[in-house]
């Protein structure tokens, strides 16, 4: 009997959180096998609402009226709320109880106003519910959030969560950390023995607020990923579609990197043999693969990559410290690095199999 497994994610979004996904998917066929449905609940801005429209015209509607007397028509713009939405995801209008086990995974945005539908389902239809390595809890908002949170929490089979921080905030439901799921989201991985190439991942502060960076580590950047290009055979790396045209812009002879579709990044991530950037689950993408990471620590997400085993760096590092440390890497060779994160990924692994297995 195939299971229907809902999971919180966004689509077409933040491939972040599609990578997250991917790896809650190869835990639960380790354990169940390919018997698994995965439904997304998709808490995109743009399905769930949430964000600021880019076109005011999106928030209108154009109807068309024909003149019986003149035999003319004409068109007319009306204001409309949307309710609803109508893309291959899960429905507020369906039947809960087809759903087997519900998930919030790897992400900060595990509650909160567009989340409350799929907690009111899952304790009205009493769902067994997974909360897989989520982090960058706010204890201030936390404390503010939908009673029905404190619920479903309170129910949930098993709580882990990405960072000490969340572990600490959600010591009362026995939480216990463990490294986010993205480090489990490529099927296989390979053992990186000289570095060759390396992916700088882009960012920016000009695009949509929740795939934004702050102005100072893109201004990093600008100083940083010139003296890497000069030195190194690189290539750019963009999550996002709102990046490449300033990408191409800042660097207009470096190749550019980007797709779509969130699991084109296995392919992308694995020509690196070293990668560098600002992005986590960039960071964790490439980790997932076997490939090391050096991470730009820039607000309180970056901890995730402690769980990717990344060497971290700040904003500000001196250009000079980061081509030694990337020379290390290509003089020591990354071979004991890309093995221990390869014995990494087993273990959690096996550490997530083991506990949803006792809790389930």
């Amino acid at each position: 009997m195939r299971i229907n497994v809902l999971i919180s994610t966004t689509r077409q979004w933040n491939p972040g959180d599609e990578f997250i996904m991917l790896g809650c998917i190869n835990i639960l066929k380790q354990i169940y096998g390919d018997v698994i449905n995965p439904i997304i609940f998709n808490r995109s801005p743009d399905i769930r609402g949430g964000s600021k429209l880019r076109n005011k015209t999106q928030r209108m509607n154009y109807t068309y009226e024909w003149d019986k007397k003149t035999f003319k028509g004409k068109g007319i713009l009306q204001d409309v709320l949307r309710i609803g939405h109508y893309d291959n995801s899960y429905k507020d209008d369906m039947n809960a109880e087809n759903i087997d086990i519900a998930i919030f995974a790897g992400s900060p945005e595990w509650y909160g106003r567009r989340l409350l539908p799929m907690y009111r389902m899952i304790e009205q239809a009493d769902i067994p519910t997974l909360f897989l390595g989520i982090g960058a809890g706010d204890s201030t908002a936390f404390e503010k959030a939908n009673p029905v949170v404190n619920r479903v929490l309170q129910k949930a089979k098993l709580i882990t969560t990405r960072d000490l921080v969340t572990e600490e905030l959600l010591e009362q439901y026995h939480a216990k950390y463990l490294p986010c799921p993205a480090l489990l989201a490529a099927q296989s991985n390979r053992l990186v023995e000289k570095v060759e190439k390396i992916g700088l991942i882009y960012a920016t502060d000009r695009t949509l607020k929740g795939n934004n960076v702050s102005g100072d580590l893109h201004k990093y950047l600008l100083k940083l990923y010139p003296e890497i290009i000069k030195r190194y055979d690189v290539s750019l790396i963009c999550h996002y579609i709102d990046e490449i045209d300033q990408a191409k812009k800042e660097f207009p002879n470096t190749d550019i990197c980007y797709s779509y579709d969130a699991r084109d990044y296995t392919d992308i991530y694995n020509q690196f043999d070293l990668v560098l950037g600002g992005r986590v689950h960039g960071i964790g993408m490439a980790a997932s693969l076997g490939i090391p990471g050096i991470m730009i620590k820039h607000d309180s997400r970056s901890s995730t990559t402690d769980g990717f085993l990344a060497t971290n760096i700040e904003i500000g590092t001196s250009v000079e410290k980061v081509i030694n440390l990337i020379e290390m890497f290509v003089r020591v060779k990354p071979v004991e690095k890309s093995h221990q994160l390869i014995e990494h990924k087993i273990k959690v692994m096996q550490q997530y199999i083991t506990l949803i297995c006792n809790n389930v």
